[in-house]
């Protein structure tokens, strides 16, 4: 052995603690009681989903003395729920898959282009986002109305796109900012054209955007409740909070399917952010660390 390597001090072993700092106790604890209070509305419809309306109104806080899956069933075929889970889905699809045709090529032109008129466009956006929807609800039902769009899907899915663009242009374009102009450059002097620069070069180097937009928008789209309220009448299935939202009336209100429902209609928001979770993450903190 030589001396160098006797000599060489051994690395210390991370010493295990046993006991947790008073402040580690009370985070732990302030932690546990937010996860209790978040978890308790859907653990508490998920058990009443396997029971009966009389067990319900009769012991709300009780367990389910089996688990059944007859409300499951009934749901569907009792209720528009089905049609109007194909309503969601076709609101959210069709409006991401416009969002993603629109969105980057304005923000890139905007970017791009620059000079006093992209300013004026870029703010003249960015003020949707500070205008609330309820101002603009009535002159907007108004319109849809005059022009036969009133009650049908594609009302909803235009005023989605309105509401919708002004965030993806503020986060397209604190985005773009840090894209080289010398790929693009390149791109030109090789011959080609500005769209197929955008969608060649240009778009790939934008998936970590296009992916936390996608995803935040999919979530607000699926789980929308105002806007399919106010845009589509009783003459339609409406979406999914808005045929669960159906369910409750006056004189009586189907708890059971309801809560049934609603558990249905969170699956997929649970699905989609556990498996995109870190892109959601990010695409919160881009719009700031970017911009």
């Amino acid at each position: 052995m030589s001396v160098t390597s006797a000599a060489r001090p051994r690395p210390r072993r991370k010493e295990r603690r046993d006991r947790f700092t008073t402040g580690e106790i009370v985070s732990m604890l302030v932690l546990t009681a937010l996860v209790a209070v978040v978890a308790f509305p859907v653990l508490y419809a998920l058990l009443n989903s396997f029971r009966s309306y009389a067990d319900i109104t009769r012991d709300p806080m009780g367990l389910p003395t089996s688990f059944s899956l007859d409300n499951y069933v009934r749901l569907f075929q009792d209720t528009d729920y089905g049609e109007a889970v194909l309503n969601t889905l076709i609101i959210t699809v069709v409006t991401i898959v416009l969002l993603l045709a629109v969105v980057p090529m304005a923000a890139y032109g905007i970017e791009r282009i620059g000079g006093r008129l992209s300013r004026v466009i870029y703010l003249f956006l960015i003020a949707g986002l500070m205008i609330p929807f309820q101002v603009r609800m009535i002159p907007l039902v108004k319109g849809m109305n005059e022009v036969g769009l009133y009650s049908t899907l594609t009302s909803v899915i235009m005023v989605h796109l309105g509401a919708s663009a002004s965030f993806g242009i503020l986060l397209y374009c604190s985005f773009i900012k840090t894209v080289p102009v010398e790929v693009e450059e390149a791109a030109y002097m090789d011959g080609a054209g500005p769209l197929r620069t955008f969608w060649s070069i240009v778009f790939p180097m934008l998936l970590p955007v296009t992916s936390a937009f996608v995803i935040i928008q999919a979530l607000l789209l699926w789980n929308d409740f105002f806007i399919p309220l106010v845009f589509l009448d009783s003459t339609s299935a409406g979406t999914i909070n808005v045929a669960i939202n159906r369910m409750v009336g006056l004189l009586t209100s189907r708890w059971e399917l309801v809560y049934t429902g609603a558990i249905l209609a969170v699956i997929p928001s649970v699905i989609i952010f556990m498996a995109f979770q870190r892109y959601f993450i990010k695409g919160m903190a881009i719009g700031a660390v970017k911009g």
